[in-house]
């Protein structure tokens, strides 16, 4: 039944409790596996389920916007509007697809990390930076306390992605003239990053699977994403020895707070 998948199958024990022996260990590893394999198939539906809703909703963007445009008497600023939205759902859908190959490769081991030395100070402030636009037009407050000269040896352009995929997140799900903090500080041997903010916050039953590919909170889909991003950073963090964790509340913020191992000799001496 099993090699016909159905993964249904259960077999109870052979003896009393108090009786076992090794054909009940048996029995108990075998319905362990099939149980395993039962969630795999439903992870793997839904794997499907979700890559199939998050292409066709930019595709039936772009297929609408275009019938729109076929229309010769369109004014000019409409026309540029429906192009620019073509555009926003092109872009939309590339990065979906870049996200899963590049998820694909880390999970299967087929992208190694180019370990060089990094500011890491450096790196944070000018990723954050690049959000100037979308947290201005949010009215958002930014509060940094950043140390300076924390070096780390990692991967420059992985980090990226992970800081990258923070402050997104921080920027998206903050309502306007919310506060974004962004905090690195070094403990020993280790450098801590923090990622805050004051927005809708994660309940509980959430934040258990925030780390898992294509999960999403907003199951309404209300907010653009594709569940993919928190997978891929924790993937990054551990290829590095990197750790990451979680603290939030509904209403109350969320903070994400990344601890990287210093480089070899830069631990911090306190006066």
């Amino acid at each position: 039944q099993v090699a016909r998948g159905d993964f249904s199958v259960y077999l109870p024990p052979v003896h009393t409790p108090d009786h076992l022996d090794c054909l009940d260990a048996l029995t108990e590893d075998f319905n362990r596996m099939t149980e395993a394999l039962g969630s795999i198939e439903t992870l793997k539906t839904e794997f499907f389920s979700n890559v199939s809703h998050e292409i066709k909703t930019p595709i039936a963007v772009v297929l609408n916007t275009a019938e729109l445009l076929r229309n010769e008497n369109l004014a000019p600023e409409a026309r540029r509007e429906y192009v620019e939205t073509i555009i926003h759902s092109s872009k939309r859908l590339s990065t979906l697809i870049t996200d899963i190959l590049k998820l694909n490769k880390l999970e299967n081991q087929q992208i190694y990390p180019q370990v060089e030395t990094c500011d890491l100070g450096e790196q944070l402030c000018e990723c954050l930076l690049s959000f100037e636009e979308a947290w201005e037009k949010k009215e958002l407050q930014i509060e940094t306390d950043v140390q300076e000269a924390v070096l780390v040896d990692a991967d420059a352009q992985l980090l990226s992605l992970v800081w990258n995929n923070l402050f997104s997140n921080a920027v998206k799900f903050t309502e306007p003239h919310g506060k974004i903090s962004l905090s690195l500080r070094t403990q020993g041997e280790f450098a801590v990053v923090q990622v805050s903010d004051t927005g809708c916050g994660i309940p509980p039953e959430v934040g258990k699977h925030i780390f898992e590919k294509f999960y999403q909170g907003d199951t309404s889909h209300a907010t653009q994403g594709n569940g993919l991003g928190l997978a891929l950073v924790k993937r990054v963090l551990e290829m590095m020895d990197c750790q990451i964790a979680v603290q939030s509340a509904p209403g109350r913020g969320t903070a994400f707070t990344v601890t990287i191992p210093q480089r070899e000799g830069e631990q911090y001496e306190p006066n």
